[in-house]
């Protein structure tokens, strides 16, 4: 798949000769159409080269057809991994993702914190222009000053504010992964209940899948902490 994202991504790239040529052959309206036929090619070449080629991968692995099923087979090895592992009732996984839950809590005050440090900066920056306001004359000039010192803090947080979003976005992968773990958690003990009330069982054609794949017997099998 990896070598099939590199090919899409290449060939998206050269396609971008597409619009530009538009653009050149027909000024403004032909870059609105060298666009609108590159968004057409990008649908018909991720399908090409992304979609399909991962469907074929999931119905030769593991005999599954779309997406949707995929995600019921990583809830299904979750759940008897953590069965495995003394995780078996729906008692023991609200234990589990109370833990989790607890870290979770600690990372989001950190990020209470940062938040504070960033309305810290704002405001220091806004008292020294306040104090450089007072000391300007006239009063016009006080008022323009105070116009611009407004717009420049706005703009100052703003731009904070998107470098801590991207910082972020790296520094909090995982506590996102928790959070998405705590909710797995959850659904499988809530699979847990349903299975000792009624006769359902949403997981019993992935146990099929798992049963007849060394390599998914594998993980679950394996001692690594997850």
């Amino acid at each position: 798949m990896t070598s099939r994202i590199w090919s899409f991504c290449l060939t998206m790239i050269l396609l971008l000769a597409v619009p530009i040529a538009f653009g050149l052959a027909f000024e403004v309206e032909g870059i609105w159409s060298g666009l609108a036929i590159y968004a057409i090619l990008f649908l018909l070449f991720y399908y090409l080269f992304i979609v399909r080629k991962a469907r074929k991968i999931l119905w030769k692995s593991y005999h599954i057809r779309n997406f949707k099923k995929l995600d019921q087979l990583k809830l299904c090895l979750l759940r008897n991994y953590l069965a495995r592992n003394g995780f078996s009732t729906p008692e023991e996984l609200v234990v589990l993702a109370k833990v989790l839950e607890e870290d979770d809590a600690y990372r989001t005050k950190n990020f209470t914190i940062k938040n504070i440090a960033i309305l810290l900066i704002v405001l220091i920056f806004a008292a020294l222009g306040a104090v450089f306001i007072l000391e300007a004359s006239p009063d016009g000039h006080r008022i323009f000053l105070a116009c611009l010192l407004a717009v420049l803090v706005v703009v100052i947080a703003v731009i904070l504010r998107v470098a801590s979003y991207v910082i972020s976005h790296f520094t909090d992968a995982k506590k996102r992964t928790i959070r998405a773990l705590s909710r797995d958690i959850k659904e499988l003990g809530a699979s847990y209940i349903m299975e000792q009330n009624t006769s359902y069982q949403p997981y019993r054609e992935m146990e099929l899948v798992i049963e007849n794949n060394d390599i998914l017997r594998e993980i679950i099998d394996g001692k690594a902490i997850f």
